[in-house]
């Protein structure tokens, strides 16, 4: 009859399983120490002043926007307590004009007033 045609190496499951073996063994190599640190900080040593440059950065940065986030605060409380002292002064000055404008009603009108009162409380 005919021959069985093989499917070659295994197809992608074998690929796919070559590549992991790959990884592994690299990231087996990257680890690996020489002269207390890990290879590829002796292979490339300039990846690891990058890192510190970067940390570095970061922290400035980090700085100064914490500095700039306290700032903001402290106006806003300095904003907050001017408009407190504001909102006082305006409403003393509407209480010292009611007591203004109370004095000026004759006495008839108070007593008008007076009894409205009561009879809206007696209802």
């Amino acid at each position: 009859m005919g021959k069985k045609k093989s499917s070659g190496n295994g197809g992608l499951g074998s690929v796919f399983l070559t590549i992991v073996r790959i990884l592994v063994f690299l990231f087996l190599i990257a680890n690996f120490c020489y002269n207390g640190k890990p290879l590829w900080r002796s292979v490339i040593p300039s990846a690891e002043h990058a890192v510190e440059k970067s940390g570095k950065v970061i922290r400035k940065e980090t700085e100064k926007a914490v500095k700039f986030v306290s700032e903001t605060a402290d106006d806003a409380k300095k904003a907050a307590g001017n408009a407190v002292e504001e909102t006082k002064k305006a409403a003393e000055e509407t209480k010292d004009s009611i007591k203004g404008k109370a004095s000026e009603i004759s006495e008839e009108d108070e007593k008008e007033l007076e009894e409205l009162i009561e009879k809206n409380i007696k209802k």
